[in-house]
């Protein structure tokens, strides 16, 4: 049985208590590639008991002289039960390549249907539900792009100052590291997720910054 390092999850315990998310909540953040803003992500999400709605959407787009350059579209609709996915309904567009993920729960398995693959899992699924605390204690995501259940493993950065719409705030810093990138995640007590910050693989930086 995997067991996440001591020190996250006593993060994660301890955020959970301080900062649980409300009955619903909405979670926006500007993004940017650099320095560039290129558009933004909103999480809206709906507590009720025991079973949690999350609707994503994401728009970018990079022009360079003034013409789009690249454009990305996504929107994902998330149900889950205890913090175990259910159901999940995603498309996305990502310059021109389309990708379609839909799963659902099958008595104790999770199936999973991507373009024109099919799959099974088992265990509780979950996403790259950064919103979560849980999610760093986690050691496989499913990602609602490409429909792979995708191995990762988490480690603590220490404590930084991040800037927050605009004032700056005491957050946790995460590594998610995943087979092809590592994700830098920001947690403060308070306000829970903050800050997100990735390489594209191209040599350039992915960056989240969270709007109040």
């Amino acid at each position: 049985m995997y067991t996440a390092p001591t020190g996250i999850r006593a993060a994660a315990l301890a955020m959970t208590m301080l900062s649980p998310l409300q009955a619903n909540e909405l979670l926006r953040f500007e993004v940017y590639l650099d320095d560039r803003p290129i558009g933004e992500h909103s999480f809206r999400i709906a507590d009720s008991g025991d079973t949690t709605r999350v609707t994503s959407r994401a728009a970018f787009d990079v022009d360079f002289l003034f013409i789009n350059a690249y454009r990305y579209r996504h929107s994902s609709d998330e149900v889950f039960r205890d913090g175990c996915l259910t159901e999940i309904d995603a498309r996305t567009d990502d310059n021109g390549k389309r990708f379609e993920v839909s799963g659902t729960e099958e008595g104790d398995a999770f199936r999973i249907e991507r373009n024109d693959a099919v799959e099974s899992a088992s265990g509780c699924v979950r996403t790259f539900a950064y919103w979560d605390p849980a999610l760093l204690e986690q050691r496989r995501l499913l990602n609602p792009q490409t429909g792979e259940l995708e191995p990762v493993q988490m480690r603590s950065e220490g404590r930084d100052r991040i800037q927050v719409d605009g004032r700056e705030v005491t957050a946790d810093r995460y590594a998610l590291q995943t087979d092809e990138l590592t994700i830098e995640l920001w947690y403060n007590n308070a306000l829970g997720w903050v800050g997100l910050e990735s390489d594209t693989g191209k040599g350039r930086r992915i960056i989240y910054r969270r709007m109040l």
